[in-house]
């Protein structure tokens, strides 16, 4: 499911994805949105799903988040990312106790408050 949310001040083109163990940006985002850039101690793996699939996250960064009741900072890993400019994954789900409804396409959240993903065909 995909939505426009508010993303370090800025409306951001964020895919909400029960399959990803991370929350990513991309690197083009956080610089346009002037995001502090922390560099990691240690490299870490970025496994996909395709075998031999894999890159190196070097970089990440934590930004303001502004939506579904929620206001906060939010960490994530600065990755390359091919459509979107941020990925939310079960970190934030579970931190947040959100539940992704497909058949209402919605992002519920416990507070009651509800966010609607895009059409399909602006997906």
């Amino acid at each position: 499911i995909a939505a426009l949310l508010n993303i370090n001040g800025t409306e951001a083109y964020v895919l909400i994805d029960s399959g990803s163990t991370t929350n990513s940006v991309t690197p083009e985002f956080a610089s346009a949105t002037k995001a502090p850039r922390i560099t990691l101690s240690e490299q870490v793996t970025l496994q996909l799903g395709c075998v031999g699939s894999k890159s190196r996250i070097n970089y990440g960064t934590r930004v303001p988040l502004n939506f579904g009741g929620i206001k906060g900072y939010l960490y994530f890993d600065l990755v390359n990312l091919d459509r979107y400019d941020c990925i939310l994954g079960t970190p934030f789900l579970n931190r947040h106790g959100a539940v992704l409804d497909f058949g209402t396409r919605e992002l519920q959240f416990p507070n009651g408050h509800i966010i609607n993903a895009l059409p399909i065909q602006e997906e």
